[in-house]
């Protein structure tokens, strides 16, 4: 069932609903990190609670995973978890 899609303002606590809401999808939150000069990329992944506890875990967070909130799928789980509250 898809909800109609919502644009969220990335406020903190929006943040914090998109970081939930990949968790709750894909079971964690991780990335490649391409910049390295590593010929393999280096893994990333974060937590609610590291995300949650340092601003500048928050700020990568944010910078890396921003446009995920136009998925449909996570936009749907946002909003599930938004209702929930």
């Amino acid at each position: 069932m898809s909800s109609a899609f919502k644009k969220y303002r990335m406020i903190r606590k929006n943040v914090l609903l998109l970081a939930q809401a990949i968790i709750n999808v894909n079971g964690k939150i991780t990335w490649q990190d391409y910049a390295s000069d590593s010929p393999y990329p280096d893994q990333h992944s974060l937590t609610l609670n590291e995300i949650k506890g340092s601003l500048e875990k928050f700020e990568r967070f944010r910078n890396e995973f921003a446009h995920q909130m136009y998925s449909n799928v996570i936009n749907d789980e946002m909003q599930r978890l938004e209702s929930e509250r």
